[in-house]
């Protein structure tokens, strides 16, 4: 691991970034962080409560997601964990990988969708949406998807089982990727950070890893950023802002500004998230952190992720009694 371990990436931050970005989080302020909850009968389970939780983002625009409360938590100062999902439509139910001892879990759907959206990936519909908007920062997708993410974690810490002082923010590939961004966006509130096989970092080195010839014939390239340089290749007169735009959302830019210790993981035999551009990432964080890496393991959720932040969340949150 030791050439991962001194990888580094050029930092491309575009000039007006921290402007971008204060802009962006003024805009999502003018909409009231209102929400409501609705019990959800058919995933409550003797162990876990779960309620629908509804709640306005940028613009005004409603997001749901799923909101589950183990029976034997406290019925207040619990820990609140923003779980976020993987690139697709939907969001995984409750289940293990998602749930600590004394913890509230909130799944966001990212898309405004109701939280029981099947978790499919978009390309088995058709519906790629990496390029969505990428013409320009103001209109990308992950403008809007980055909000939800901030908007879900300031509702979750003010839902009443919940102590605000114990936020935490997590996920898994995109997941993993939009926690690292909306931990550093949110340092005021996100106090631990989990990334499990981050997608979308280091978009550069990311495209520099992907070998085309071994995808001829209509095969589907594993890292969905291809298709950023696919849509850049037909549109050579926007090349230049694609990369531009996507450089206000890479992790790699927004690392630096994590404050919270932050856990990260990496599959050596990952295809989609490959290791070099995930420790790009890892390298340019300052905060406390610590890396997982699983040489044999593909882009999985495996139990040693789940062991690792469970500890995590006991030693530095006291989330177990």
């Amino acid at each position: 691991m030791g050439a991962l371990e001194e990888t580094r990436s050029e930092v491309k931050r575009p000039a007006d970034f921290g402007d971008f970005w204060r802009r962006t989080k003024e805009a999502l302020a003018e909409t009231p962080p209102e929400w409501e909850r609705v019990p959800d009968e058919a995933a409550t389970t003797p162990d876990l409560a779960v309620d629908w939780l509804r709640f306005p983002s940028l613009h005004g625009r409603d997001v749901y997601g799923w909101l589950a409360v183990p029976r034997k938590s406290r019925p207040a100062g619990n820990a609140g964990y923003l779980w976020l999902p993987g690139y697709s439509w939907g969001n995984p139910p409750p289940g293990p990988e998602s749930l600590y001892p004394n913890t509230v879990t909130l799944g966001l759907n990212l898309h405004g969708n109701l939280p029981n959206t099947p978790y499919v990936h978009p390309f088995t519909q058709g519906k790629e949406y990496i390029t969505q908007g990428i013409e320009s920062p103001e209109t990308y997708i992950y403008r809007d998807i980055v909000c939800h993410c901030l908007r879900a974690l300031a509702v979750l810490a003010a839902q009443p089982e919940v102590d605000e002082r114990k936020m935490i923010v997590g996920g898994m590939s995109q997941g993993g990727g939009l926690a690292l961004v909306t931990a550093a966006l949110a340092s005021d509130r996100a106090k631990l950070c989990f990334a499990d096989m981050p997608w979308l970092c280091d978009l550069d080195r990311a495209l520099s890893l992907i070998d085309r010839s071994k995808y001829r014939g209509g095969r589907r390239i594993p890292d969905g950023r291809a298709l950023i340089e696919d849509y850049a290749d037909i549109r050579p007169e926007l090349r230049g802002q694609i990369f531009q735009t996507y450089r206000y959302f890479d992790p790699l830019s927004h690392a630096a500004g994590i404050r919270c210790p932050t856990q990260m993981s990496a599959g050596g035999r990952d295809p989609s998230c490959r290791p070099p551009t995930i420790f790009a990432v890892y390298n340019e964080i300052t905060a406390e952190k610590e890396m997982l890496y699983l040489p044999n393991t593909g882009h999985e959720i495996v139990p040693a992720m789940h062991a690792a932040h469970q500890r995590w969340v006991q030693t530095r949150l006291g989330g177990e009694s």
